[in-house]
């Protein structure tokens, strides 16, 4: 087993634009953790690769310069229903 490198985020989708159908069939208030680099399952590739960024800058404790708080919101790629997600550190346990 490998030790874990940096803090794994949550990410939620939190508001479906455009039509409100994802192809993919996700939901508003869907979730998942990242603890590294990949993909968790489940998650669209396209929606991941446009959110992997911003995961990487938080789970290595950055900020960006644009909000006070350590969050990120993001759309996957799809111009007809926008997918956006909002990536938080994972709360402590």
């Amino acid at each position: 087993m490998t030790e874990q490198i940096g803090t794994a985020v949550r990410v939620e989708i939190v508001k479906i634009m455009g039509g409100g159908k994802c192809p993919s069939g996700f939901e508003v208030g869907r979730t998942w953790i990242v603890s590294d680099g990949l993909c968790p399952e489940g998650m669209c590739a396209w929606a991941f690769n446009a959110i992997l960024p911003f995961i990487t800058t938080l789970r290595f404790n950055g900020r960006f310069p644009w909000r006070e708080e350590p969050l990120a919101r993001v759309c996957c790629p799809d111009a007809d229903n926008p997918v956006v997600f909002q990536v938080t550190p994972k709360p402590q346990q």
